[in-house]
């Protein structure tokens, strides 16, 4: 960690990666910010005989603990990162660490691991985004993901299912080591696959998180604040420009910046505060 910063453990979207986009957002602030990103597990420990999503949030509640062994913790997610990050943060409160506060990002309400409704224009407009842009080499990777991704969703279980009888041969880890994206692609399909049930029931009984949060979301995702004000009854919600898929872009890391260095200077202070409190 950095010294004399305010640190973030980063609990990325899916499809993980993100540490350029943070590297840009702790760029223009005022006051110093680090970042301690976790790993999601890959496709092969996602298929591997009894994981689930309660292991996964032992192992990474584990995670950031071995990252942040003593004193307050922030924690800051994307897109699923903010639902872990809601869990974990009870977990750890539960164990008597003081939670100084957790960021979301842009964290809509997912109910199943089918694609989303509207998906298809979503795409198209992102896709021609890009090329207006022209940015044809990131045009290019965002058709190869979206290939992966229709094909996963297509073969859905049985083609999940065959995936996980040949991997035992080594003949998928080395199809896989020579397209990156759709290892990529495969890892993330069987995380949400695995975590979708989970989610769903997430806010049947929600438990309030008794710590200061600050929800950062598009226009989009404004039909949520209600369950995020459930389950985090001290949330601050800020309003950020573009879409999901935008929102670390040129036109928008201003506004972004702006929104997430109040979060952070808060959530500073109630980090000086609780070192400060007598155990």
């Amino acid at each position: 960690m950095t010294e004399n910063s305010t640190t973030f453990v980063y609990l990325p979207g899916a499809g993980g990666g993100g540490e350029g986009d943070l590297a840009e957002l702790a760029a223009g602030l005022d006051f110093p910010v680090s970042f301690e990103p976790v790993r999601y597990p890959g496709w092969q420990r996602s298929m591997a005989e009894g994981f689930s999503a309660e292991i996964l949030l032992e192992e990474l509640a584990a995670e950031i603990e071995r990252k942040v062994p003593s004193g307050p913790i922030r924690i800051m997610g994307m897109s699923i990162g903010g639902h872990l990050g809601y869990t974990i943060a009870l977990r750890l409160q539960a164990k008597g660490r003081e939670i100084a506060g957790l960021c979301v990002v842009d964290s809509f309400m997912i109910e199943s691991s089918k694609a989303t409704a509207g998906w298809q224009g979503r795409a198209l407009a992102q896709g021609m985004d890009l090329l207006r842009k022209g940015r044809y080499m990131t045009f290019a990777r965002f058709i190869r993901s979206k290939a992966w991704r229709g094909l996963l969703r297509l073969g859905g279980k049985p083609l999940l299912s065959l995936v996980g009888r040949v991997s035992g041969s080594g003949g998928m880890n080395t199809l896989l080591a020579r397209d990156a994206m759709a290892d990529q692609e495969l890892s993330m399909r069987l995380l949400i696959v695995h975590l979708a049930p989970w989610l769903k029931e997430l806010d049947c009984e929600p438990v309030p998180l008794i710590a200061p949060v600050a929800l950062l979301r598009t226009k989009v995702s404004a039909r949520d604040d209600l369950s995020w004000m459930r389950r985090c009854p001290y949330v601050s919600i800020y309003e950020v420009p573009g879409t999901h898929e935008t929102l670390f872009e040129a036109e928008n890391i201003g506004e972004m910046r702006k929104a997430f260095g109040a979060a952070a200077m808060e959530f500073s202070r109630a980090g000086a505060a609780a070192l400060e409190t007598p155990a």
